[in-house]
């Protein structure tokens, strides 16, 4: 199931409801850690949500595309599984496609450890509700600012254009 969520292609603001990620074939990483998480509560897993502070100047993304972020430093989500062999990370982000083409670390999990895909600053851990709660204040307050309006993301669609999924 990893390798399958893993595998459908990273669009940054792929937002949506995490039960159609294979309907859409498209998803950031909140959405394809939030669509597997229950999965791996099924399998037994205990799992929790980890939140890590990255800067995307780490990444092997081109500078003019770099150069349309607002602020660099950013939130990755990632799963944490407590299993039979201990505490594990679990990040299915970067899909296989990206990682061949354009230099974003593969992860592969067997069910241990799997590095993050990417260099945290820091990270944390953030329970369900938190996570919804802080999801709908940004939203709101995204709307409030933007006036309704849509919210221009140049940093967003430059990436996905490079990754050629506009």
């Amino acid at each position: 199931m990893f390798s399958k969520v893993r595998d459908v292609p990273f669009v940054l603001g792929a937002q949506g409801n995490s039960e159609t990620l294979f309907q859409d074939n498209r998803g950031c990483c909140s959405r394809k850690h939030l669509f597997l998480l229950p999965r791996l509560k099924e399998k037994g897993y205990k799992v929790g949500i980890g939140i890590a502070v990255f800067d995307w100047r780490d990444l092997p993304i081109p500078a003019e595309t770099l150069s349309l972020l607002r602020n660099p430093i950013q939130y990755h989500m990632f799963l944490i599984t407590n299993g039979e062999k201990g505490k594990f990370l679990v990040d299915a982000t970067w899909d296989k496609e990206m990682c061949m083409k354009h230099g974003f670390r593969l992860i592969e999990w067997d069910e241990q450890n799997t590095t993050l895909g990417i260099d945290p600053l820091r990270s944390f851990k953030i329970s369900s509700l938190e996570l919804k709660f802080r999801s709908k204040v940004s939203a709101i307050l995204s709307a409030r600012k933007e006036g309704n309006n849509h919210i221009l993301t140049p940093f967003n669609d430059a990436f996905n254009n490079w990754l050629g999924r506009s």
